[in-house]
């Protein structure tokens, strides 16, 4: 079962909410353009401890998705999985492989692995050692991480492509797709669907976590509609890298489906009060005030499977 938070903002300020949004667009684009795409999550990488965590969390919830999707256990022992944007740091991938994947690919278009010191995996290795896991796989764990850094890993595979090109994973017969809180900052979703086509296995298993909130952090719990107030021109003239793409469910839904997957489906995990989004709805960009965007979704998870 899939736990659904719901959030109730404290207050509803409208004209004041529109006003400071429209602001920070305006800066997060001045921001981006002079420092570029500088952190992934919204603490920092130099939470060593909370990384770590987060890391296995992140893992221990995708396979509790797969489990409820599959409708029994998800067996990854063996696979080949590709993780679309991994962020900061492998993590994930090293975690993956500590639980019989047999090879973890990720493609990213921004490179963040130099935010994380030696201090970030000498701690994940603690945690292997305090979860017993077996020194041999540790051992090769080890050996992975360093030739990832020379260039030379052949079971953890780390890309990264500014133009986020998948064609360079061709043929790689990937078992299942996973992504954490990426999706939404991607800029052609249907072209990387599409060529997921040519990556995967027949029957091969999608599972995103979509944020679909504003991303801006002091606005984040007061607004978290915030992004979908503005005009599509002037959304667009603040256009920043990682700029959410205001895709809604159904859009995500189609475009797996148009592209050749089943099975789809779309679950929330966090979810807006319905009296909150009463007052917010009527002053959003007019084109998401039909029924079916869902605007209560603010976290959802969508698995599919590959026909």
């Amino acid at each position: 079962m899939v736990d659904v938070q719901t959030l109730n903002p404290p207050h509803v300020r409208n004209l004041t909410y529109h006003v400071l949004g429209a602001l920070a667009l305006a800066a997060n684009k001045l921001r981006y353009y002079y420092f570029g795409y500088r952190r992934a999550r919204d603490f920092d990488p130099s939470q060593i401890d909370r990384c770590v965590k987060y890391d296995f969390e992140v893992v221990e919830n995708w396979l509790a998705y797969l489990n409820t999707y599959l409708g029994k256990p998800a067996e990854i022992d063996g696979k080949n999985i590709l993780e679309l944007g991994p962020g900061q740091d492998l993590g994930v991938g090293l975690i993956l492989l500590a639980k019989g994947v047999r090879k973890y690919n990720a493609i990213d278009a921004n490179n963040l692995l130099a935010q994380n010191s030696e201090k970030f995996y000498e701690a994940l290795f603690r945690r292997f050692e305090k979860d017993n896991y077996d020194k041999a796989i540790i051992v090769e764990l080890h050996q992975q991480l360093e030739r990832v850094q020379s260039d030379q890993a052949d079971r953890l595979n780390y890309l990264c492509r500014r133009n986020f090109d998948l064609s360079v994973l061709d043929g790689e017969g990937v078992d299942f797709v996973l992504s954490q809180a990426a999706f939404e900052h991607f800029d052609d979703v249907d072209r990387t669907i599409k060529q997921l086509n040519h990556v995967v296995n027949p029957g091969a298993v999608f599972l995103a976590v979509i944020d679909l909130q504003t991303h801006t952090r002091w606005l984040r719990s007061r607004d978290p509609l915030n992004i979908y107030r503005y005009s599509d021109f002037y959304y667009h003239l603040c256009r920043y890298v990682s700029q959410p793409n205001r895709l809604r469910p159904a859009e995500y839904r189609e475009i797996l489906a148009d592209n050749g997957w089943g099975n789809i489906q779309i679950k929330p995990l966090s979810v807006l009060d319905s009296d909150y989004l009463r007052q917010v709805q009527p002053h959003l960009n007019e084109r998401f005030g039909a029924k079916d965007n869902q605007m209560e979704y603010l976290t959802i998870v969508i698995c599919a499977t590959k026909s």
